[in-house]
């Protein structure tokens, strides 16, 4: 019967002393930092929580990073949903197994939340969700800023052996470089301490960026207004410029953009349209638009009372009706009218 690990008072002054004045024993004698960075959250599927499944750690020496690895942190009691191992805990262990204090740094989680589960056979969905966790660290962006899913199925390309067996343990190793669209990574599969397989996945990475979307196919020279674009949150395979309104309002298009895709700057004139150029000359044939709230639609035979530059709002006539309106000039020949 295995003794779950328990720290006395007099055991704990005991590895400290030995831990502070004996140079002899200790493991970490070459003086070698061992960086830990906790988690807030881990799952186990073993009674056994080892170091490795509640932190991350590193170390320049190889050999002492895995023996930190395979620490035996605690034993669970699987009659409790959860239990909690302090940063003090951990410290406290590494000393006892013989590690001294000026070698340890541990940062990360004041405490690790440890719930246990049943072991269980592999599925994409758990794959998708490492990867999710290692790529948003390595791009630097929250998990709710990145879609990560794999562009084909993984376990069942699995040899049977592989596949049917319980209680693998995943580990996805960071890319090469950060980037979105199709990105490969290292998929390592491990029983117990032994690394079974390492296998090449394709994930199609997509991150959430706040852009300028055509509402409708835009020419050249016509002004970006409030009436031919609007802003969205859209998950990007590729980075996008995200422009505010006021880098994008007013200017004019360099060349085409087509009904729903990105403005980007390049698709831009440099220079806002001047306010001293006539757009509208009176008795000019206006092309305007009519917006009621969500609603959108064009008037056609309007006719120009009076000269207008851009942003001015000036006095058009219905043609067919002979009734005026009043609207604002948008580009050339063309005019906004809004309707409350």
């Amino acid at each position: 019967m295995r003794i779950p690990f328990s720290i006395s008072p007099v055991c704990l002054a005991i590895a400290i002393c030995v831990g502070a004045v004996s140079n002899v024993s200790s493991r970490s004698a070459t003086g070698a930092e061992i960086q830990i960075q906790l988690a807030e959250t881990a799952v186990v599927y073993s009674e056994q929580v080892k170091l490795s499944s509640i932190a991350t750690v590193t170390c320049n020496d190889p050999v002492l990073r895995k023996e930190v690895e395979q620490i035996e942190v605690k034993l669970l009691d699987l009659k409790q949903p959860s239990e909690i191992i302090s940063q003090r805990f951990v410290n406290i262990r590494l000393i006892v197994a013989g590690f001294r204090m000026e070698d340890l740094h541990v940062s990360g989680a004041d405490q690790t939340t440890v719930v246990f589960q049943q072991p269980q056979k592999l599925t994409d969905t758990q794959i998708e969700e490492q990867a999710l966790d290692v790529l948003s660290q390595a791009v630097n962006v929250k998990q709710s800023e990145l879609q990560v899913s794999l562009q084909s199925g993984f376990v069942q390309s699995l040899p049977d052996n592989l596949r049917d067996m319980n209680a693998l343990t995943l580990k996805i190793l960071p890319p090469a470089r950060r980037s979105l669209g199709p990105v490969t990574l290292s998929v390592q599969l491990w029983k117990d301490d032994a690394l079974l397989m390492t296998r090449s996945a394709v994930f199609d990475v997509r991150r959430r960026q706040r852009v300028a979307i055509a509402r409708v196919s835009l020419n050249r020279e016509v002004p970006i207004d409030e009436s031919n674009v609007q802003f969205e949150n859209r998950f990007m395979t590729t980075e996008v410029d995200e422009l505010e309104p006021d880098q994008i309002l007013g200017r004019n298009v360099r060349g085409s953009v087509t009904a729903g895709s990105v403005v980007q700057m390049r698709d831009l004139q440099t220079t806002m349209q001047s306010n001293r150029d006539i757009l509208v000359k009176k008795g000019d044939a206006v092309q305007v638009i009519a917006i009621a709230r969500q609603l959108r639609t064009s008037i056609r035979n309007i006719e120009a009372l009076e000269n207008g530059q851009l942003g001015d709002r000036i006095r058009m006539r219905n043609r067919d009706s002979g009734k005026e309106i009043v609207g604002e000039v948008r580009g050339p020949g063309q005019a906004i009218v809004r309707v409350r």
